[in-house]
């Protein structure tokens, strides 16, 4: 990049790791300014402008602006996704346009991402947490399994996610991860019930059991207690994160001796069991998160021999 020294491929380094809107800004002279978030595109560039001002550069423009470059004579943009895998009335599997494309065939893998629910907020669409773009620029396409509110149900949803998960089969990915939060992440461990669906599970504080009058947390240990014993040996990799504070959770100990007897069923288990600092039933989709874990995740995904824990 235009006069970027280490600091500031170190910051754009971050930048890359940040979810859409973003915009990362320069002078060419050594000076970048980023950010992420807010309302648009346009609104990220205004913010990352006066970052780059702020850090001394003179003349800041934008240099990258979500997935393209922008800068002159260095423009360059991603190839767009296809349309949805399966798309129904019910659920989809639909490509995310946030995330780079590379194509079955190019591909490292697939992450089928399932997201949480409420039984009536609408989830589909929504982005998925950043630390899956560490994924994502190590060659992974992301794939949202996006579920109609109405007709969420574990059992239904479990079904839909083992079809899914056998079409990106077919479809020719090398790698396959089934990751999700809340209900997603529930989701995605059951389907450990048939072997050799996913080669990945990754389950951010997943839980089942409702929310207010109806959350149940004896019950959901239960069904937690027969979904492992439902799992069935294989070779697929199981990474677990809980947090402290998460009002879906009875006890993290409790927790904890249920999925240890998943490791003899698995090709590798990580539990990242309440890491200090991070709390609460959201605290995956945080950009701590992403800095402390996403790339232990990846490794844990693809390294010949997976991590047992996640070093600081």
């Amino acid at each position: 990049m235009p006069g970027l020294g280490q600091a500031g491929r170190g910051l754009y380094s971050e930048f890359l790791l940040s979810n859409t809107p973003r915009v990362a800004a320069i002078d060419g002279n050594g000076h970048i300014g980023w950010y992420s978030g807010g309302q648009s595109t346009e609104a990220a560039a205004a913010r990352a402008i006066t970052l780059c001002v702020q850090h001394g550069g003179i003349d800041c423009h934008p240099y990258a602006e979500d997935l393209s470059i922008v800068w002159p004579g260095r423009q360059w943009q991603p190839t767009l996704p296809p349309g949805p895998f399966v798309d129904t009335m019910n659920y989809g599997f639909v490509p995310d346009a946030r995330f780079l494309w590379h194509g079955p065939a190019a591909a490292l893998g697939v992450v089928v991402w399932s997201h949480g629910t409420t039984g009536t907020v609408d989830s589909r669409g929504v982005q998925p947490p950043s630390f899956l773009r560490v994924f994502n620029d190590a060659g992974f396409d992301i794939v949202r399994f996006d579920r109609a509110p109405m007709v969420d149900n574990p059992i239904r949803a479990a079904g839909w996610l083992r079809d899914g998960l056998a079409l990106m089969r077919r479809q020719g990915y090398r790698l396959v991860v089934a990751a999700g939060q809340s209900r997603g992440g529930w989701t995605s461990l059951q389907i450990l019930d048939t072997a050799g669906l996913a080669d990945v599970v990754i389950a951010t504080s997943p839980a089942a059991h409702g929310s207010g009058a109806s959350l149940n947390l004896t019950a959901q240990d239960d069904d937690l207690r027969a979904l492992i014993g439902n799992a069935q040996p294989s070779r697929t990799r199981v990474a677990i994160a809980q947090f402290a504070n998460d009002p879906f959770m009875s006890d993290g100990d409790t927790r904890i001796s249920l999925m240890e007897r998943l490791r003899p069923k698995t090709g590798g288990l990580l539990l990242i069991d309440r890491p200090p600092g991070l709390s609460g039933h959201l605290a995956a989709g945080s950009t701590a998160f992403n800095q402390r874990f996403a790339t232990c995740l990846l490794h844990f995904a693809t390294e010949p021999k997976p991590p047992v824990t996640c070093a600081p």
